[in-house]
């Protein structure tokens, strides 16, 4: 394929950029008219030779094709801009058709929830939109993930309530998959958006909408519960306790049999789980139990008992960005932070500085969060960001014979 040197010219580069950028982002198959780029006279002459007619402010794209295709320069636009050294690229034609496709499946999702009986429907489906659950979906695939959505809602209403509904078993009766509404799943994602839309508390929103997620896992660690007599539980902490080991309490023990303590019992309400076990090693005298981190189901449900029957919850967790804010929730909900005020936190990077040798605590890279129960304390944090996990602190939690 021979180009002729005046289109092979430096001086006709800017029109096939322009060209070029065209159908890169218009698609390869757009025509139309692209604006001429600011040319020397001699650039100009050749261009309108080439299409036949003096050129203007514009070009036609479908005349130029044409009058390159008949000099032989290419079998289409596209292949001249290549055999003229301005390839397209096919990305931007790709991107261009991915997002109609994206479009598509918008548009569908939003007309399948527009025969949805709830009023709050259309203001669902755009939060699901902007959340991304719908990315990378086509019309079909987003056609049947709103009808999935709709299935799964449709058989919590339905429910019988006298059995108590699994999550796993919905996902496997409504989806075919035990799995399909596993947490992180778009189906979870979308189907939670919905129930909270529905339910009063959104904190769980499974849980208020009469299903369970597990009752069995991640069970709430405690050492030294004080269960009254009255509560069946009693045979199962005191018989622990008369053995010295920790006992795990899982929902669907505390939900047969609420945990029930003395009004002002006082628990140590700990971020770890080793603050538990460590406790349990020496004896201590006092009750104690562990979130185990971001708290579990088991765990907000041994607290609401425990905060129910008039019990005192005093809380201790991490020294980082993270166990900040899981202290703010934990005082959001009733406990009352205990040892974690900013001269504890000053303390506690002192001791690790002065032990011999030295700890080089590490650093957090997030800053600190709202600390209500002491405003100093974000300050002070964010000062040098120093983490001290609770683990450090074990003896200053439990060397004292009462929190």
């Amino acid at each position: 394929m021979t180009v002729p040197s005046s289109l092979a010219d430096d001086s006709m580069t800017p029109v096939w950029i322009a060209v070029r950028h065209r159908l890169e982002t218009k698609g390869h198959d757009n025509r139309g008219r692209v604006r001429v780029p600011d040319l020397a006279r001699p650039a100009r002459l050749t261009l309108s030779t080439l299409v036949g007619r003096e050129v203007g402010m514009t070009v036609d794209l479908t005349a130029l094709e044409t009058a390159l295709v008949q000099l032989g320069v290419g079998t289409d636009l596209a292949a001249a801009l290549d055999a003229l050294g301005h390839p397209v690229d096919p990305s931007g034609g790709e991107r261009r058709v991915e997002r109609q496709v994206s479009e598509r499946a918008r548009a569908t999702a939003r007309s399948a929830v527009a025969m949805w009986p709830e009023p709050w429907a259309a203001a669902w489906v755009d939060e699901v939109i902007r959340a991304g659950i719908l990315r990378g979906m086509n019309p079909d695939r987003s056609d049947r993930f709103i009808a999935s959505v709709r299935i799964v809602l449709d058989r919590i209403a339905d429910g019988d309530r006298t059995v108590p509904l699994s999550r796993v078993d919905l996902a496997a009766t409504s989806i075919g998959s035990s799995h399909a509404l596993d947490t992180g799943t778009r189906l979870e994602a979308a189907t939670v958006r919905a129930l909270a839309r529905t339910v009063a508390n959104d904190q769980d929103v499974w849980s208020s909408a009469g299903v369970h997620t597990d009752l069995v896992s991640a069970p709430v660690v405690t050492w030294l519960l004080p269960v009254s007599e009255s509560s069946p539980t009693h045979r199962l902490t005191s018989a622990a306790a008369a053995l010295g080991t920790p006992v795990h309490l899982t929902q669907f023990v505390l939900q047969r049999f609420p945990a029930v303590v003395p009004s002002g019992t006082i628990v140590l309400v700990t971020e770890n789980p080793r603050i538990v076990e460590a406790a349990a090693q020496r004896g201590h005298p006092w009750p104690v139990m562990s979130t185990n981190g971001n708290p579990s189901g088991a765990v907000r449900l041994l607290i609401r008992q425990l905060l129910g029957c008039g019990a005192e919850l005093r809380y201790h967790g991490d020294f980082d960005a993270a166990g900040l804010s899981i202290c703010a929730r934990m005082m959001a909900i009733g406990l009352q932070p205990w040892k974690m005020g900013a001269s504890d936190y000053e303390r506690a990077v002192a001791l690790s500085a002065a032990s011999v040798p030295p700890v080089d605590l590490p650093t957090d890279e997030a800053a600190a969060p709202s600390t209500p129960w002491d405003p100093r304390l974000q300050s002070v944090f964010d000062a040098s960001r120093r983490i001290v996990h609770e683990e450090r602190l074990i003896d200053e939690l439990l060397i004292e014979s009462k929190i």
